[in-house]
């Protein structure tokens, strides 16, 4: 059976060694050259702050920033794309040549049939994927603060190329094709099903995303000034007090504060505090999912994306057992 399951998919097993070795050559290629250009910048590294330092770590950001959030975006897409053309043909395009009648009666179960099929298209997938999410990994924290980490955890697509994110989208995903492709028997309806499907919950999660972590409160005794938040974290929202607690939006508050002025003008630190609080407003407020919340969000993320992905493979195995 693996090897009848090896010989269908081998059009696919050597597209997938082709993809890890040009993926996977040229990120080592562009780390390489990037490295170089990091060792001529020198002392700037070291936080340096004269004008040619900043001068020069803009230039270096204006060659990698956007190869690197490249990157970042083809490990995103990724899952997706090996979904389509992996997942969805699995049992589909049996079902449209008419090829899965002689599988079918044959001594092998309708499961293990299908079980065997599903983990050779899953197994080498999974390893080339995560091979390159690596690869690119070490490339990112090669650019350090330089580059798109610099904008935290959570930052789009940061988080959707980092952590277990890319390797369950993909097992998603190609449950998903499978399970649309059995049920509806067409390939071409499978593959883009599958991709409104990763997109809807992709992005129904990244609305909730605040609610899967613990969100924490930092609160500033200077309501003229932006509750300090630290580097990383995701701000969910932000506001006044007063002084009994009470919360008040930063846009209700914009008016009663319009005469105050603003950090910059004549008005010192001081007197806008002062007037701050003559109009109500005791302290400033942020809501922020810290940054060391990330490895657990993207844990409650990958349990929804596999319980999904568990239901589709169930959904073929009964449209096969019922519907075949």
């Amino acid at each position: 059976m693996i090897w009848v399951a090896w010989r269908q998919q081998r059009a696919q097993l050597v597209s997938l060694l082709v993809l890890l070795i040009a993926g996977g050559g040229a990120v080592l290629v562009l780390r390489g050259v990037m490295q170089s250009d990091l060792s001529a910048l020198g002392n700037c590294l070291s936080g340096t702050a004269d004008e040619a330092c900043r001068v020069r770590t803009g230039e270096f950001q204006d060659t990698w920033f956007d190869r690197l959030k490249a990157a970042q975006f083809f490990l995103l897409a990724l899952p997706v794309l090996l979904g389509m053309f992996c997942g969805a043909p699995l049992i589909a395009r049996e079902l449209e040549h008419g090829t899965h009648l002689l599988a079918l009666t044959q001594s092998v179960g309708r499961g293990r049939w299908m079980g065997t099929k599903l983990a050779m298209a899953a197994a080498p997938a999974v390893l080339v994927l995560v091979v390159l999410q690596l690869l690119v990994a070490g490339w990112l924290d090669t650019a350090g603060s330089l580059g798109p980490l610099v904008s935290g955890p959570y930052a789009y697509p940061t988080f959707g190329s980092s952590g277990v994110s890319p390797a369950v989208y993909l097992l998603f995903c190609l449950a998903i094709g499978m399970a649309v492709g059995t049920l509806a028997r067409r390939t071409l309806v499978a593959m883009t099903v599958t991709l409104l499907s990763f997109l809807v919950l992709r992005v129904a999660l990244s609305i909730v995303q605040p609610s899967l972590g613990g969100v924490e409160r930092v609160v500033s005794d200077d309501p003229s000034t932006a509750a300090v938040t630290g580097r990383g974290v995701q701000v969910t929202g932000s506001g006044f007090l007063t002084a009994g607690g009470q919360e008040i939006s930063s846009k209700a508050a914009h008016s009663q504060v319009a005469s105050c002025g603003a950090h910059g003008n004549s008005a010192t630190s001081a007197d806008l505090a002062t007037c701050y609080r003559e109009h109500g407003l005791a302290k400033s407020f942020a809501d922020v999912l810290p940054a060391g919340s990330a490895t657990a969000v993207h844990w409650v993320e990958a349990a929804v994306f596999a319980v999904l992905a568990a239901a589709a493979v169930l959904a073929s195995w009964w449209a096969l057992r019922r519907r075949v």
